[in-house]
């Protein structure tokens, strides 16, 4: 296991801090919720003063805050397993039953805290209702003999069932990686504003799923009927139970709320992650002596764009690096362009463009290997027929997009021409084999034509492209705004001209990539994986050779340019 460093330290430092106030905020906001839910629940229009004094008597109980520890411990720790993935790495499998195998554990904790974390808000809930909705046994009237409470008991599991439900309808597993500035400082300042909305939309989303929920519940019930008799103490008809819990109005406005609250629970954790977990922040610039920089604690710029174990800290150093290089005047800035000591030289400009030049380098090569193996079908033949460019026919569009299909995702042709024996005959033995690989290769090339095997099976040709694009798409689009602006500023501001000697570099290495986009381009991606991120990413490389190009017009002669970059660097000016 390799020894956490000072650098290591500094990083989960700063995610723990924003962890902990998520979480922590969260809480508080869940016992609003609870105490606006028990003021619903208590609300009794024709004795209002007893209702105020009833309702401020369990608000000031210690029995309600004693029993709300288990409902919160469950909560902070479903917070605690969100944290965990924003810190780990997005890596690359390549099929989606891998994918699903290396996260199961992930996925089955986050499932088993929503999970608790819901039948435990019911519990709470039930806490403060009638006894015919609050005991766990109840005696019966006529032969007085105890049973278990039906009503609780489904009470009870909707809380179980709200939690899994809302889990697989991707409500918890939606935390966007979005750290634009004006986008954060947004939620923050609308979040006052839009705390009802949130508390409205839980309402209104939690309506069908109660449905599902009666459903789901007396299939259970119908399904085990041996074990929910021996449970219940009684035998009862599934539809008249179905019936009956149907009709119970007042069940079913509880189990109402208790979905409505667990959703609102889960939503509100989340804005408030996307609030605190990517809050820009603002990293050191100077590197200074190496004596100084082993004292400090304080993460570094240049070491954050590098730091890969944790995704969010990266995309926090690009964040923070775009927005110096964005704003107009910004005192940060002139930092990149001095020379430190000792030497005198240009160390945080040095570290800092080497950390973006390779990260957009790697980004380029991975990509490039990533369509190594696809091949890019030309466009049919076009006519002109009635004034307008259309195919030929459709069985050219047609064979085309089948053929592309099966190249990205590795269908083989089941019509490959066989080649005949030179002798004419065939031993006995190698007939065996041959045939016993004939099955296994029909049976492959007959289950590779299920779609629901090549979806778990089977690695498209465009799966790394798509992972990619969907991952790094945000990083290299801030890393390339952020570096060709500071280049562009240091026209103005490099009194050392520590920035020219990279210039040619960087253009270089933005047209690399702007090559390899372009390529992508061409080849037809699933739309849904990647949402077309490789436009984004050309959009912003086309915009920074134009920046650099059109500021540095007079002097690109000057720069010692390849003659292609050159060239290609001006067209990009002309357009």
């Amino acid at each position: 296991m390799d020894p956490v460093t000072n650098k290591d330290m500094a990083f989960r430092k700063l995610c723990a801090e924003r962890f902990t106030t998520a979480i922590v905020i969260s809480v508080g906001l869940q016992y609003l919720l609870a105490i606006a839910v028990l003021i619903f629940v208590n609300f009794d229009l024709l004795h209002p003063m007893s209702w105020i004094a009833d309702t401020m008597r369990l608000l000031l109980s210690p029995y309600t805050w004693l029993v709300s520890i288990p409902a919160s411990a469950a909560f902070i720790f479903h917070g605690l397993a969100l944290a965990k993935t924003c810190l780990l790495e997005n890596r690359y499998y390549p099929t989606v039953f891998e994918s699903w195998c290396r996260g199961l554990v992930n996925r089955s904790y986050l499932l088993l805290t929503a999970g608790i974390m819901g039948c435990l808000t019911a519990l709470f809930f039930t806490r403060f209702l009638r006894a015919e909705y609050r005991l766990l046994v109840v005696t019966e009237v006529n032969d007085r003999s105890s049973t278990v409470n039906e009503r609780f008991l489904y009470l009870l599991v909707s809380g179980l069932f709200a939690g899994s439900y809302f889990y697989f309808s991707r409500e918890s597993d939606s935390l966007s990686t979005q750290t634009s500035e004006r986008r954060v400082q947004g939620e923050r300042k609308n979040f006052r504003q839009d705390l009802g909305m949130i508390l409205f939309d839980s309402i209104r989303q939690s309506f069908v799923p109660t449905l599902i929920y009666l459903c789901f519940y007396y299939t259970l019930v119908w399904l085990f009927r041996g074990r929910s008799a021996q449970l219940l103490g009684k035998e009862v008809s599934t539809a008249y139970g179905f019936y009956r819990t149907a009709t119970d109005l007042r069940l079913q406005l509880y189990t109402w709320l208790v979905f409505a609250m667990i959703l609102a629970k889960m939503k509100l954790m989340l804005r408030l992650f996307r609030i605190f977990v990517y809050e820009p922040h603002e990293f050191i610039i100077s590197v200074g002596s190496y004596q100084k920089q082993s004292k400090t604690s304080e993460p570094v710029l240049s070491e954050a764009l590098d730091y890969r174990q944790i995704p969010v800290i990266q995309l926090l150093a690009a964040e923070d690096l775009c927005t110096i290089g964005k704003e107009s005047n910004n005192s940060r800035r002139c930092l990149f362009y001095q020379l430190t000591d000792p030497g005198g030289h240009p160390l945080n400009w040095r570290h800092m463009c080497d950390t973006c030049l390779k990260l957009i380098r790697d980004f380029t090569h991975e990509l490039h290997e990533s369509i190594g193996g696809i091949d890019l079908s030309p466009s049919p033949p076009m006519v002109m027929m009635g004034g307008r460019l259309r195919p030929t026919t459709s069985t050219d569009i047609d064979r085309l997009l089948r053929q592309q299909y099966n190249q990205n995702f590795g269908i083989r042709s089941l019509s490959a021409p066989v080649l005949p024996n030179a002798g004419g005959t065939v031993p006995v033995a190698n007939a065996d084999i041959c045939a016993s690989l004939k099955n296994a290769i029909s049976l492959t090339s007959i289950l590779e034509r299920f779609p629901i095997y090549q979806y778990l099976f089977v690695e498209s040709k465009t799966a790394k492209s798509c992972h990619l694009l969907s991952v790094k798409s945000e990083l290299i689009v801030k890393v390339t705004e952020g570096l060709s602006t500071l280049a562009c500023h240091s026209l103005q501001e490099d009194q050392y001209g520590v920035v020219q000697d990279d210039l040619p570099n960087i253009v270089h290495v933005l047209l690399e990539l702007k090559k390899v986009i372009e390529k992508i381009s061409a080849i037809k991606l699933d739309v849904k994986k990647n949402k077309r991120n490789d436009n984004s990413i050309k959009g912003v490389v086309t915009n920074s050779l134009s920046l650099i190009g059109e500021t540095f017009a007079p002097y690109l002669n000057d720069l010692v340019f390849e003659p292609n970059d050159l060239q290609a660097l001006r067209g990009i000016d002309r357009d």
